[in-house]
């Protein structure tokens, strides 16, 4: 692990300061976002904005960052996943494809797709994001989900199953299942924080698994495809345009 940390330092350090700036900014949008019931709930146990802040920063920056993202190196060497960043002209126009169709599915897609037929998520685009909503999509959704998402979970399964199968190589099709059930499970994720804000829905099942799991498919492509940071590139880009889209026509 030692020989990890000492040859990849400046990734795990953009992952440590994005977890940690991403995730006070992620846990200040998501107190200010909670239901009256569940806020008093909160307030009960004497926990106050500044403090869901800071362990969310410390969540985000050493669980879900540094750890994970340690132990996904570690595995993503182990199944060819991982290599040396470097500037290729194809990522370049996939990562940008995927930035821009990901971002307007997030705005004006949703608004207009869901929010005519959803009451809770119209209200969603009634107000311009806040500050601490940009930069928590930017950096604990770009940087902080990759990592967990792609760099570790989809390269562990991958892993388990070229363990299991006992082969030298593995087939492009172990690749693309992980994919999938990381993008189920990246989907599956989102819905806890629905139900903290709104009653769950079978509409706002679907909505989560469409857009949610379409784009997390997207960044696995990019992960398996390239690399992990074409994948974290796409994934910021397209909660910051779709941020900056709302800013401008909200």
């Amino acid at each position: 692990m030692k020989k990890i940390i000492k040859e990849n330092w400046k990734f795990l350090l953009l992952v440590l300061i994005g977890g940690l700036i991403g995730g006070y900014c992620t846990g200040i949008y998501y107190y200010d976002s909670l239901s009256s019931e569940l806020l008093k709930q909160i307030q009960e146990q004497n926990i106050t904005k500044e403090i869901l802040g800071v362990s969310s920063s410390i969540q985000y920056g050493i669980l879900y960052g540094i750890i994970l993202a340690s132990i996904g190196i570690f595995l993503s060497k182990k199944i060819d996943l991982w290599n040396d960043f470097k500037i290729d002209k194809k990522a370049i126009v996939a990562t940008i494809i995927i930035t821009i169709i990901g971002a307007l599915i997030l705005f004006p897609g949703d608004k207009l797709i869901f929010g005519s037929i959803n009451t809770w998520v119209l209200e969603q685009y009634t107000v311009k994001p806040t500050i601490y909503k940009i930069i928590g999509g930017l950096l604990v959704g770009g940087i902080i989900e990759e990592v967990m998402m792609r760099l570790f979970f989809m390269s562990l399964i991958v892993f388990i199953i070229s363990k299991v199968m006992k082969k030298k190589e593995i087939p492009t099709f172990v690749y693309v299942i992980a994919n999938i059930l990381v993008a189920l499970l990246f989907a599956t994720g989102h819905l806890p924080s629905t139900v903290t804000m709104t009653t769950l829905t079978p509409i706002l099942i679907i909505r989560c698994f469409l857009f949610n799991g379409g784009l997390g498919l997207a960044f696995g492509y990019l992960y398996r495809k390239y690399n992990i940071r074409y994948a974290i590139v796409s994934h910021g880009l397209c909660h910051l345009i779709a941020d900056i889209l709302m800013l401008i026509f909200i």
